[in-house]
């Protein structure tokens, strides 16, 4: 009886296994076009979407941007056109003999325009469908993006990667650009706040750099680059800041990881030393009184003198280290002022204060979310800064050749 029951159970088993259609949904490697950066511009009320594809073969072997000794572009860019993104994005059926695969989509570049245009339908389309990436960095051109994704680059052979590790390695070692990814975007816009920052990417130079044939120069007519800071508030861009004014908010909002500031020589304003920090920490103190609401703001930074030109210092003077510390304490203070009254000037909480008065403030918090904007207007806040410097570097006295002629009589 058990041997019957254990046949049964193996014919049942192996007709399940013959039921069974293994990877039906399965594509080929082949069948895929492996896409690396996009971006959104607008065309009246129409989105045109632009994809750029990586061609698998240019890059698979060999050395430099020509990749395989082929002499072929590692990339490929188009756009298509649609009422909608997504329609947009079905029309690449049309003149793509593979299927997009966005898995390595490594940045989306937004237009200027697109962005002041509202972001609502980017972020819908990205937090809906599971076959787009919520990952990819985020950034805004100045002009119309597509030019972003022709660039060649020479270093990365592939420019959608470069585009994400420039950012990365900003944010990394500077902090003024933050790194945005679309899921942190669409949580920043959610929060109290409604704000963010996003940074801007262009190209600087007189033409694109689109053709294998610049690469046979050491310099490329255009580039890549890093710019401001684009201001977002709720779903749409209001305006700029400058790199000093990003630092500044940077500071506030404490996402400073490392960065330089070059104050000015106690002794001499007209010249710089060059301190790298290492570290920063930020503190918040709100306080309200008879209804308004003032924020002290404490920055704590420790840091390394790379460069001075102060001029004939003993560097293992305490009171010559003093003074420098001070220098950059003034430095950094001047940089979050200038950061605080520019996100003032365009009305947006771009430091986050209304997330640490919803925390602090819970009661009153009920009546200036209705108006947060007036009651954002009217904070003052008190900027300190504390710099303890740990390193100067291996000589104690800036090198003038000067003296070093002088040492060696």
């Amino acid at each position: 009886m058990t041997a019957k029951r254990t046949a049964r159970s193996v014919a049942v088993m192996a007709l399940c296994l013959f039921m069974l259609t293994g990877c039906w949904d399965r594509i080929e490697l082949n069948e895929l076009a492996i896409t690396s950066a996009t971006s959104i511009d607008r065309d009246g009320e129409d989105w045109v979407v632009t994809f750029q594809v990586v061609i698998p073969s240019t890059i698979s072997s060999g050395i430099g941007i020509m990749g395989a000794g082929s002499g072929s572009s590692p990339v490929i860019v188009y756009s298509t056109k649609g009422k909608t993104i997504r329609e947009a994005n079905s029309r690449s059926y049309l003149e793509s003999p593979r299927k997009l695969y966005f898995a390595h989509n490594r940045v989306i570049v937004i237009s200027e325009e697109t962005a002041r245009r509202g972001l609502n339908p980017i972020l819908d389309v990205y937090l809906r469908n599971p076959d787009a990436r919520e990952t990819v960095d985020v950034l805004i051109s100045r002009g119309n993006s597509r030019n972003v994704l022709e660039q060649l680059m020479q270093i990365e052979r592939i420019p959608g990667n470069g585009i994400r590790e420039i950012n990365n390695r900003e944010e990394k070692y500077l902090s003024a650009l933050p790194e945005v990814k679309m899921y942190e975007l669409a949580m920043s816009l959610s929060s109290d706040s409604a704000s963010t920052l996003l940074p801007e990417v262009y190209l600087s130079g007189k033409t694109e750099t689109d053709s294998l044939k610049v690469f046979e120069k050491t310099t490329l007519p255009s580039k890549i680059r890093l710019g401001r800071i684009a201001v977002i508030k709720k779903d749409k861009m209001v305006g700029w800041l400058s790199r000093q004014e990003g630092l500044g908010v940077a500071f506030i909002r404490n996402t400073v990881d490392k960065s330089f500031i070059a104050p000015a020589c106690p002794n001499d304003p007209s010249k710089r030393a060059s301190i790298f920090l290492g570290s920063s920490t930020t503190k918040l103190k709100p306080s309200l009184q008879d209804g308004k609401l003032s924020v002290k703001v404490q920055i704590k930074s420790s840091g390394s003198l790379t460069q001075t030109d102060c001029g004939a210092k003993d560097l293992n003077n305490p009171e010559t280290i003093a003074e420098l510390e001070k220098a950059a304490e003034k430095e950094i203070v001047t940089y979050a002022e200038s950061g605080w009254r520019a996100v003032q000037r365009l009305k947006t909480d771009a430091v986050g204060f209304a997330d640490m008065a919803h925390r602090k403030y819970r009661r009153q918090w009920h009546k200036w979310e209705k108006d947060w904007d007036s009651v954002f207007a009217d904070i003052q806040i008190e900027v300190t800064a504390n710099v303890t410097l740990s390193n100067v570097g291996l000589s104690k006295e800036p090198i003038q050749v000067e003296r070093l002629m002088e040492g060696k009589k």
